[in-house]
């Protein structure tokens, strides 16, 4: 239906597709008329010359220059060089890899760059796109360039592909990745692979026993390496896996230890292989019951995708269900959060104590009020039966385990950089010294403080008392008369104004650095007298007019 202003109304129109227009069925109207032919026309000019009709459209091939097919060129075969001196033999990367370095020379990327190093940052944006075991070093040992050079050409390319959100960019460092060069590193053979999927599913235990998190990756691929390679006969030692992932000892053994702190350190290989494939079942399985929502007969989606999804478990669908396993490690498997577990070990410490506390003083008064009932007649002659009862109380109270404070216990340290922060008994001995000399009228002040307030608790004054009192107060005025006369000295100096002389400059200078008694002050004065100064400097210029004018 099309207005026809002829009709004045909306009419049907019939096409002409020989013709190229549109008519009105009704009045006959035409309302569009499209010609084209591919005859060349011409028309005359207006100094009567003839020229071409219409004008030239750009086909979609002559966009492409030589020089941008040779610039395609290049980047395909460094690509191509670098899959095969990677040994990388699928083929679809390097096309994957060749679209990503068109897309950068389309917008410029190239441009003042090495054609080398957008040809690696796009073949590894390829493999990171399809979680193959590369890393960005293994191009930069090739290429002989600096990592970190490589690694900006990297990031930067992902922005002009808008890549900032997809998950290998928001999780640059994967502890996965890591693991297939440390195995190619560290052995070769049959092995190798077993070794290799064995490491991957340990790394993935710890993740969810949270002893990834705040924790360099080579650490724990160094563990999870060490401990496959051990589970499966081979007789590796530390130092041989110290010098593949470049750590030290002391840290491969913190590993080791924290996870044979988790549940997963406690099974056999065989129980671990079991636990790791009935996850990865209950990870990758299709039908996932949600037993809750199972029971109460609801199965509402409840995740971003709501309305749009099926439901699959716990309120979630399955992509968001499958993200939530991957970042918490599940409902079931793994250990808490370590503040977790050292906040709720304080916790119960801390119950512990108030529990024995409450006892031992329940204990107290009872005893208290037995003693207070018994009769002044029987209390001479049966305190030891009071003092036996007690004791026997407290004695069964002495089978509670004493409560530690785990906080403070500090053996298990093995770090020899926190352990260089603890002072051995002669280093505190002289520490002590130190201190106590730099702040001995403090420690003066507080022993007169402590022999007054001893001998205020003293009933009968002796000799050796008034001594003392005389001693505590001596010391007492003696220190309070250095602190006023300290004071006295700061003032007068912030308050006395500048010398009138340099002499009495230099006199003020000598007696404020406790120099005054060894300087002869008679020299002094003749150093800076004044008469002198002025005779001699009337010499001198005397002597230099005379000299001007005989010039």
């Amino acid at each position: 239906m099309v207005w026809c202003p002829n009709c004045v109304r909306d009419c049907r129109v019939d096409r002409d597709h020989a013709s190229g227009y549109i008519c009105c069925s009704e009045c006959g109207r035409i309302h569009y008329q499209d010609v084209f032919t591919d005859e060349p026309t011409f028309v005359k000019g207006p100094g009567g010359e003839s020229r071409l009709a219409g004008s030239f459209v750009r086909s979609i091939q002559s966009d492409c220059s030589e020089s941008f097919k040779r610039t395609l060129e290049n980047g395909s075969r460094q690509i191509n060089d670098l899959m095969i001196k990677l040994d990388i033999p699928d083929e679809s990367l390097g096309a994957q890899a060749a679209s990503f370095y068109r897309i950068a020379v389309e917008r410029s990327f190239t441009k003042g760059r090495r054609t080398a190093h957008v040809a690696a940052a796009c073949l590894y944006i390829a493999c990171r796109a399809n979680d193959k075991p590369y890393l960005l070093i293994d191009f930069s040992i090739w290429l002989s360039v600096n990592v970190y050079v490589l690694g900006a050409v990297y990031l930067q390319l992902c922005k002009v592909l808008n890549l900032e959100e997809h998950p290998f960019v928001q999780k640059p460092i994967d502890p996965s990745l890591f693991m297939h060069r440390f195995t190619s590193a560290l052995m070769k053979g049959d092995y190798k692979n077993k070794v290799w999927k064995t490491a991957l599913q340990i790394v993935a235990s710890m993740k969810r026993d949270w002893m990834q998190t705040g924790r360099k990756p080579s650490g724990i691929c160094g563990a999870a390496l060490y401990i496959s390679a051990l589970s499966h006969g081979c007789s590796y030692s530390k130092s041989e896996i110290v010098k593949i992932v470049h750590i030290c000892e002391a840290t491969l053994t913190k590993r080791l230890v924290e996870f044979e702190n988790t549940k997963s350190g406690s099974l056999t290989i065989e129980e671990f292989n079991q636990n790791a494939e009935e996850f990865e079942k209950e990870n990758h399985s299709s039908t996932s019951p949600d037993v809750y929502l199972q029971e109460s007969g609801k199965k509402e989606v409840l995740c971003q995708h709501k309305g749009k999804e099926p439901h699959f478990a716990h309120g979630l669908c399955s992509s968001c269900y499958k993200d939530f396993i991957e970042l918490s490690g599940g409902l079931d498997e793994g250990c808490e959060p370590p503040a977790f577990q050292v906040a709720e070990r304080d916790r119960l410490a801390r119950a512990s104590a108030e529990k024995e506390g409450s006892t031992d003083q329940a204990n107290q008064d009872s005893c208290n009020h037995e003693k207070e009932a018994v009769p002044v007649s029987a209390s001479a002659s049966a305190p030891q039966n009071l003092n036996k009862g007690c004791d026997d109380t407290f004695s069964k109270d002495d089978d509670i385990p004493p409560v530690t404070d785990e906080t403070d216990n500090l053996s298990d340290i093995d770090d020899v950089e926190v352990n260089s922060y603890l002072n051995s008994k002669e280093e505190s001995h002289y520490k002590k010294i130190i201190w106590e000399q730099m702040n001995k009228e403090y420690v003066k002040e507080q022993a007169a403080k402590e022999a007054a307030a001893a001998l205020r608790d003293c009933g009968e004054v002796t000799d050796d008392v008034l001594a003392a009192r005389k001693l505590a107060a001596a010391a007492a005025a003696a220190v309070a008369k250095s602190r006023d006369q300290q004071k006295l000295k700061r003032a007068e100096s912030k308050n006395a104004g500048p010398a009138p002389t340099a002499a009495e400059a230099t006199r003020q200078m000598l007696m404020k650095k406790g120099l005054s008694s060894k300087i002869n002050y008679d020299v002094l004065e003749k150093l800076f007298d004044e008469s002198k100064f002025k005779v001699g400097f009337l010499h001198q210029t005397l002597l230099l007019s005379s000299k001007m004018s005989s010039f």
